[in-house]
């Protein structure tokens, strides 16, 4: 809608803020970027799991406007699309033109971020929503105290009725705080350690009941201060703290992930388990598959590194023939231009041992 005219206000009254604080019913969605999601889970000293972790590096996150919360008759904003005026039917210049008006219009913005999405696991059937809202609030509150971020470079939301906590870096290029919380195991104990602090249970504050604004209530939070309290979260965090909590990537042993791939590969081709064992004997990482379709380039290479987007193809004397090669040419170029992986081509009568030092960053 080109002719949308929208203008940043300066300041408002108070009778405005008053008015407003019932606040706009936002919905927040997200899609992972392919190839891009990891998984990790939190385990307690004993076992008991705590969290299911699922990081996504730029993550295409939408935030959706849906109108005010405390109008309920009507939902979206009006707009008049042949001024460009946003209002309704009091507004004079919408009056003009009253049947151009356009109703249940939402307000979209979209933007490219790391996301991290919490699974709480055995949460307190008791008080339930209480604790998911202090718990989320906690976890903000503490990874920006760990990661000394501003209170604009993180932000959270609950999803699925409270089943999940969404948590995205909302600065422009990202923080790059997230990931570290899957990849360093004791990233969860230094966060539960910071949250005892902010919710003075180490120097206790008498003068805080539930909660206060000096540890989890802000002024972005307030509609929630009716539920945020943290005494519900105070034994969660002793567990986290006292255990040797740590993150855990889902997945195969070295071993098990070396024994699936070698199942996997093209029984006819023998270069193939070769390649798999230098690899494997390097103590490089593994490849994630092995013969594995890439749908939007028709193309099966001989093991993919989905994180990394790299793609190898072993060429034993099969891939001799022009043919054969130019078939793989044409498969290789869609592969390349369609999906941006990265291409290594090993061929079993040149030196392709010098070419695997790709991987030894990985």
């Amino acid at each position: 809608m080109e002719t949308a005219i929208a203008r940043r206000r300066e300041r408002i009254t108070c009778d405005e803020e008053e008015r407003l604080k019932y606040g706009y019913n936002i919905t927040t969605h997200f899609r992972y970027a392919s190839q891009k999601r990891k998984l990790a889970n939190v385990q307690a000293a004993c076992g008991t799991p705590m969290f299911n972790l699922t990081y996504g590096a730029t993550a295409t996150i939408w935030r959706i406007n849906r109108g005010l919360k405390k109008n309920r008759e009507e939902r979206g904003f009006k707009l008049n699309p042949t001024t460009g005026v946003w209002g309704d039917s009091k507004n004079p210049q919408a009056q003009q033109t009253p049947d151009s008006l356009h109703t249940e219009v939402n307000l979209m913005v979209d933007d490219t971020c790391n996301i991290l999405v919490v699974e709480p696991l055995n949460v307190p059937a008791d008080n339930r929503e209480a604790f998911i809202a202090t718990l989320q609030y906690v976890l903000e509150t503490a990874i920006q105290a760990v990661y000394k971020l501003e209170a604009n470079e993180l932000d959270s939301e609950r999803l699925g009725e409270g089943k999940y906590l969404l948590f995205w870096e909302a600065a422009e290029g990202g923080a790059g705080v997230l990931s570290q919380l899957l990849e360093k195991p004791e990233a969860f104990r230094k966060i539960a350690d910071a949250a005892l602090d902010i919710c003075h249970f180490k120097e206790p504050k008498d003068s805080c009941i539930q909660a206060c604004y000096e540890c989890l209530l802000s002024y972005r939070n307030q509609f929630d201060h009716a539920l945020i309290n943290r005494h519900l979260i105070k034994p969660w965090l002793d567990v986290l703290l006292e255990s040797n909590a740590i993150a855990q990537v889902k997945g195969l042993s070295r071993d098990e992930q070396y024994q699936k791939l070698l199942e996997q590969t093209d029984p006819n081709s023998n270069f193939e388990r070769v390649v798999l064992q230098e690899i494997y004997q390097r103590g490089y990482k593994l490849p994630d598959a092995a013969q594995e379709l890439i749908a939007e380039a028709n193309c099966k290479p001989d093991f993919i590194y989905k994180e990394e987007a790299i793609a190898i193809f072993c060429d034993g004397s099969v891939h001799n023939s022009p043919d054969k090669r130019r078939q793989d040419q044409i498969e290789r170029d869609n592969l390349r231009y369609k999906t941006g992986y990265t291409l290594l081509t090993l061929r079993y009568d040149e030196g392709w041992q010098d070419k695997l030092i790709l991987l030894r960053s990985l």
